[in-house]
């Protein structure tokens, strides 16, 4: 048979139009056959006619006629008669023959045409074919040798659980860091066809270089200098592994250590090459907009990335040591912090609690808690849980580290004299019901916080203390009056972030009552069916034991018991007994309860709550 790419349009080019404006399928293959009268064809779209006319599928005449259909093609129309869009495949197969990403039946590819191997993987899966069967179509029609080689490869990693960009990791060559880039970008907006598409564009156009720039803005070009590729590779590595802080400390040898912290815990990272370490500072500090000239005195500084299609916020820190400049950075992703209440962590009793403090006309609530533990992203979750549509919610904070949408935000600036107490001063001529304040950090800021709630505004703010009473006692301790603190203080959450076990290794463990707090002891005890579990470690979790934190909490609400221990300037313990009698639960046994129900460990409790007798 004489088999012409023309002869092929036609007959697609043909269904397309008369499948769309609705003509019966056997009516548009008898028009199909009158336009190729004169060619073979016709007698292939007989068999098809008389094949359905029998009851088979158009997918099942077409795989019948092997030697005219490539397999792309049929797999093709199956996909296109699943989703009952036949007449749109037909589009798709007429622009994959004329642009060459489908070959003519039997024509296997003889030299790797990367461009052509994306288009056509665009377009399978853009007809809704599976990743792994487009794959092997591409190996058996489209590919050259290396490409069909390097398929076989992909659908290992892909079958080992690997996602597509990792997969293609392995082989530089065949698909450089631009290509994976765009890769991981459309993995993670699950539009893998339309990144494919991208891919082949810039391929054929010889420009790699706006395809990694569209993907990634910290892609590592091959050509880049070493400090910008290491410094690039560090905070992707650090993003992938959900690292909140990067640090980067100079050692006597020169070469200088990485250290990613994830989960609260720092755990070292690959090194620099030796001698690299000045350069991966100086590229920090140029990147953070900082004099790069200044080694002497401390530096703040701030980085905007993309990393993997996401928004990334790095606060940049560098201070001199005797060794040279240390440099920490912190990551920052606004798309994946959890600003409900409902996902923190709160115990269905503390959930209640805190929902009550953000309904409140006016008063005083403060979160509080050591550095890292949680507490601005539970203020914004607590200024979600006010109406914004009723209520004027204002903010002052340094930095403003997440945009609320409804919330009118104001960043301090120490230079020009906009401290906290001042800014504060101003919001008050805003007329607002509501106001946030990120950090009281001395008396001013705190009785001008004060004067708020007095005058019928509901405050939401932080305090550095250890604990719920801790924090009460501060506030005395700042030097605001005792009768202030009873009429305003609403109420005090204590945060903490305890890591979650792994779900795929943790196992069940028997708690070790002869090394841990009695009251620890006294809680176990009182329940016999509880299941403990302590970590393992595998490869979901690189041996850790535990994936991702939780919070836990400790709400002090206080009565008049705890008003008459302010109003006698009480001490921490004598503040703390109150509580409890008013109510208050320990920050120890909220967390024991999560390690009864199996999702954190009894260990993990113990290394981040205080325990101590007056704790």
């Amino acid at each position: 048979m004489s088999l012409t790419l023309d002869d092929l349009m036609t007959f697609w080019r043909t269904l397309a139009k008369d499948l769309k404006s609705g003509r019966p399928l056997l009516a548009t293959l008898t028009r199909a056959k009158e336009k190729l009268a004169r060619s073979d064809f016709a007698a292939v779209i007989d068999g098809l006619i008389l094949d359905i006319s029998g009851g088979m599928q158009l997918s099942e005449a077409v795989a019948r006629h092997v030697t005219v259909f490539s397999r792309c093609v049929r797999t093709m129309v199956r996909a296109g008669e699943a989703e009952g869009l036949l007449d749109v495949i037909a589009e798709r197969i007429v622009d994959g023959l004329q642009d060459g990403s489908f070959p003519l039946p039997g024509a296997q590819a003889r030299e790797d045409d990367p461009a052509r191997f994306w288009r056509a993987f665009g377009r399978l899966l853009d007809a809704g074919i599976p990743i792994l069967e487009a794959i092997d179509l591409l190996a058996l029609e489209v590919a050259g040798p290396k490409l069909a080689e390097a398929a076989g490869a992909i659908r290992q990693g892909i079958l080992d659980g690997k996602d597509l960009a990792a997969a293609l990791a392995p082989m530089p060559d065949l698909f450089p860091g631009a290509v994976r880039a765009a890769v991981a970008v459309s993995e993670q907006k699950n539009d893998l066809h339309t990144a494919a598409f991208r891919i082949a564009d810039a391929l054929e156009a010889g420009e790699l270089e706006r395809l990694a720039a569209e993907a990634d803005t910290l892609q590592p070009l091959e050509a880049a200098p070493a400090g910008v590729k290491f410094v690039n590779l560090a905070i992707i590595e650090a993003f992938h592994q959900r690292a909140s802080d990067i640090h980067f400390d100079p050692t006597e040898d020169g070469r200088g250590r990485v250290r990613f912290r994830v989960d609260g815990v720092l755990r070292d990272a690959e090194p620099p090459p030796p001698g690299l370490f000045p350069k991966i500072v100086s590229r920090i500090k140029v990147m953070a907009c900082m004099d790069i000239a200044e080694r002497r005195l401390p530096q703040d500084g701030r980085i905007e990335v993309k990393v993997n299609g996401k928004e990334l916020d790095l606060r940049v820190s560098t201070v001199p040591t005797v060794l040279g400049e240390r440099v920490v950075i912190r990551l920052l992703d606004r798309a994946a912090v959890v600003l409900s209440l409902e996902r923190i962590g709160l115990l269905d009793e503390d959930l209640a609690a805190v929902r009550s403090l953000c309904h409140l006309p006016n008063g005083i609530a403060i979160c509080n808690g050591p550095t890292g533990s949680g507490k601005t992203t539970l203020l914004y979750a607590m200024l979600n849980e006010v109406d914004h549509d009723t209520c004027c919610v204002m903010s002052v904070e340094d930095p403003v580290e997440y945009r609320l949408e409804g919330v009118g935000q104001i960043q301090t600036d120490v230079e020009r004299a906009l401290t906290f107490a001042r800014a504060l001063r101003s919001v008050l001529r805003q007329d607002p019901d509501v106001i946030m304040v990120g950090e009281i950090r001395d008396l001013e800021t705190l009785q001008t916080v004060v004067q708020c709630s007095l005058t019928g505004h509901l405050i939401l703010t932080t305090l550095h203390a250890n604990t719920s009473p801790g924090a009460v006692r501060r506030l005395l301790d700042v030097g605001l009056e005792p009768f202030l603190v009873n009429a305003s203080l609403a109420g005090v959450v204590s945060q903490r972030l305890v890591r979650v076990l792994c779900p795929e290794c943790k196992e069940e463990a028997t708690p070790p009552l002869h090394s841990i707090p009695p009251a620890a002891v006294e809680f176990i005890e009182k329940r016999p069916g509880a299941t403990f579990c302590a970590p393992k470690g595998c490869d979901a979790c690189k041996g850790m034991g535990y994936r991702g934190r939780t919070a836990i909490h400790e709400i002090l609400i206080p009565d008049d018991r705890v008003r008459q221990a302010v109003a006698a300037s009480a001490d921490v313990a004598t503040l703390r007994n109150a509580a409890l009698a008013s109510g208050m639960r320990p920050m120890l046994l909220g967390a024991l309860e999560r390690a009864a129900r199996g999702i954190t460990s009894i260990q993990e409790v113990l290394r981040v709550v205080p325990h101590g007798p007056n704790d």
